[in-house]
């Protein structure tokens, strides 16, 4: 009996260390958990605080890019024989620069791959100028928007629709125009609905908002699956195809309205920097003019932004590239054009190490010293 009794105790000894074993092991796993927890916890906010920090830094490199480019853009219009033009063969434009000064202010310069702190920056400036002004064309030329639709792809009767539904959109008041026009009672009906802007377009996308315009008449064909346009086309990095893709070539058609339009400029045409297509419209759809003016302008390589460009450095020299002696008061296409661009589309693409982020700027260039930023946001 003795025995059977020390036999039970020690297997109540044995069962108790056991279970305090057992609550030991989930204390020690209870522990683990939560230490796990709080170390992922910390490992999270540390990722959100970097990545804040790092954000942050980025959009100032962005404006570093903004800074950049007015300096250059100041610079530019200093260089002797540069004053009086603005043209692709210039380096704010991605040209070859200035040659033939002893002093080349941009001498080793570049705006790709530019080191700033831990990062790079690129920049790239375009020209408001080489498009056609939508709000300017809208409110004042409406037989040339129903052509420039036309030459984008509508139909005949749908041009006037849309046109009207443009100058709609514009137009500070709520009465729809003849036709084919729309205000906010149509758009009310739409899902999601919306209410017509009633106000100058900011952005070009807003044409997208705007009744009777399809994506295929905003950005017209496109490369590869995007609409197609064929093989050997080049486009800038906002999509838009550049001078020498048409070169030669009828643009009925082959255009949307994004490659033509700026919401934003001075409302006069670079006569230097337009691509083909615009100096099509800005000319009343005559190709042939068009034409002589991207040949003269790109002199004897046919290449704009080369040595041997030809562009128009005042008002005297748009006849020649024109290639026919007219006057303003002709009412010929003339009046449309200028050879300086003062609105300025600034493209930022920061990268931090494995980050990068586009921001974007719009400029104006009022003086040397005064060049206002108009917007500045990430893409």
């Amino acid at each position: 009996m003795m025995e059977t009794l020390f036999q039970t105790r020690s297997s109540l000894k044995t069962r108790q260390r056991g279970v305090a074993l057992l609550m030991v092991m989930l204390l020690i796993f209870a522990m683990a958990v939560i230490v796990t927890a709080f170390a992922y916890t910390m490992k999270v906010e540390g990722r959100l605080a970097t990545r804040t920090q790092s954000e942050s830094e980025m959009e100032w490199m962005g404006r570093s890019g903004i800074e950049m480019a007015k300096w250059v853009l100041s610079l530019s219009r200093q260089i002797p024989g540069e004053q009086t033009y603005d043209g692709l063969n210039q380096f704010w434009a991605g040209g070859v620069g200035p040659t033939n000064i002893a002093d080349n202010p941009f001498e080793g310069v570049s705006l790709k791959d530019v080191p700033l702190g831990e990062g790079t920056i690129s920049i790239e400036i375009v020209d408001a100028e080489r498009y056609l002004n939508l709000n300017s064309i809208a409110t004042r030329n409406p037989q040339l928007l129903e052509l420039i639709l036309q030459m984008c792809g509508a139909g005949a009767s749908d041009s006037a629709d849309v046109s009207s539904a443009i100058r709609d959109w514009i137009d500070p008041n709520d009465d729809s125009a003849m036709g084919g026009g729309a205000e906010s009672d149509f758009y009310r009906t739409l899902n999601p609905p919306y209410v017509a802007k009633n106000g100058p377009i900011d952005d070009m996308s807003e044409l997208l908002k705007i009744r009777g315009i399809t994506p295929q008449l905003y950005w017209g064909p496109r490369l590869g699956g995007s609409g197609g346009g064929g093989g050997g086309e080049s486009v800038d990095s906002m999509g838009r195809r550049v001078q020498s893709t048409f070169l030669g070539q009828s643009i009925a058609g082959s255009v949307g309205l994004a490659d033509v339009f700026s919401a934003v400029s001075s409302g006069q045409v670079n006569i230097n920097t337009a691509p083909y297509p615009v100096l099509v419209m800005a000319c009343g759809g005559d190709e042939n003019i068009a034409r002589n003016i991207q040949e003269q302008r790109a002199g004897m390589d046919g290449v704009d932004g080369t040595y041997d460009d030809t562009p128009a450095r005042g008002p005297q020299d748009i006849a020649r590239l024109q290639g026919v002696p007219v006057m303003p008061n002709q009412g010929t296409p003339l009046a449309v054009f200028s050879t300086v661009s003062s609105t300025f589309e600034v493209r930022v693409d920061a990268r931090l190490g494995a980050l990068s982020r586009r921001y974007i700027a719009v400029l104006r260039r009022t003086s040397l010293r005064d060049m206002p930023v108009l917007t500045f946001r990430r893409e």
